[in-house]
């Protein structure tokens, strides 16, 4: 299957970000249309040839009018067109302007894993039923579809928090015994396998693919800490945290429905606690077929303290987790 025109849905966004960023490295290869919603005042880098068309989601034949033409859809919009009828709405205009390659929006997760699949999709959206919606269209030959998944973002789950690490304070959270095997990826990464796929995409049709730059097992909230106190030559103040009492009251706020506190507890459980840890890609992971290279974990932090700095701070509900707040 050749691509030469795609469609991004979600330039603005993280994801779509770098993936423009990358693609534009290639500029001869492909012809990129960003999508970006009518009320969006979104516009193309500055020196790009980017074309950009404004949609309304919610109308199907809008959407279809903006597929036509285009190879390649690759859905980078989160939040709510994660949910099943946005999703299947974007799916369904690809599929009426004869857009034969589908990349949907997954990227940070182990979709298939039961932790994933027992979260309600109101709040970790539909990707599963996604999933299940594509391969019944592949079986009728309707459109070749395709996931990146690499865990959560290494660089930003480092430095907004949720890692357990506040840099600019120099304050580390250890949940449990701080060795769970994490397996995250950088956002440049991402962007990276995404256009790799997008260049040959044959090996990736028609299921999630899996990728993490970091060796097995090589990457652990105690490497993390000692590699941080490394690059930023600083000791950290070590707070250990009891995250299977976190993953009980998750488990318990999410049978009251109480939903926004069980997923902020199911979103540090499911990396950390090695007794129920959703993100486990061990032997998943296709990195070669996908152009990633292996990299260290103090190379990976300082191309993040670089990006992001040591100033800006974390967001403290994703920082501070506690048992007795769920």
């Amino acid at each position: 299957m050749e691509i030469k025109n795609i469609i991004i849905l979600g330039a603005r966004g993280n994801v779509g970000t770098a993936l423009i960023a990358e693609l534009r490295k290639i500029p001869d290869q492909f012809t990129i249309t960003a999508v970006s919603r009518t009320s969006s005042t979104y516009t193309a880098p500055p020196g790009s040839n980017i074309a950009v068309k404004a949609v309304d989601y919610a109308s199907l034949e809008s959407l279809t009018d903006a597929f036509a033409g285009q190879d390649a859809v690759v859905n980078c919009i989160t939040g709510g067109a994660t949910q099943y009828e946005p999703s299947v709405r974007i799916i369904d205009a690809a599929v009426a302007a004869g857009v034969k390659f589908f990349f949907a929006n997954e990227f940070a997760g182990n979709v298939g894993s039961e932790q994933f699949k027992r979260l309600p999709e109101a709040a970790a959206g539909a990707k599963v039923r996604v999933r299940e919606y594509l391969t019944q269209l592949v079986g009728e030959g309707k459109i070749a579809w395709t996931a990146l998944n690499g865990g959560p973002f290494f660089d930003m789950w480092l430095m907004k928090g949720p890692a357990g690490f506040d840099v600019k304070n120099k304050q580390a959270r250890i949940y449990g015994e701080g060795t769970n095997p994490l397996w995250w990826t950088p956002l440049p990464t991402i962007a990276v396998a995404a256009a790799n796929i997008l260049r040959n995409p044959s090996p990736a049709l028609n299921r999630g693919i899996y990728i993490c730059p970091f060796a097995p097992g090589a990457l652990t909230q105690n490497v993390l800490l000692a590699a941080l106190e490394t690059v930023l030559d600083a000791k950290f103040t070590v707070t250990h945290v009891d995250v299977a009492a976190i993953n009980r009251a998750a488990k318990a706020a999410l049978a009251r429905g109480d939903v926004k506190t069980a997923m902020r507890g199911f979103a540090i459980s499911n990396q950390f606690y090695e007794g129920d840890c959703g993100n486990n890609l061990e032997g998943m992971t296709e990195n070669a077929m996908c152009g990633v290279k292996e990299i260290g974990v103090e190379e990976a932090i300082r191309e993040a303290v670089g990006r992001y700095g040591v100033e800006g701070g974390v967001v403290e509900s994703m920082f501070r987790v506690e048992a007795s707040e769920i």
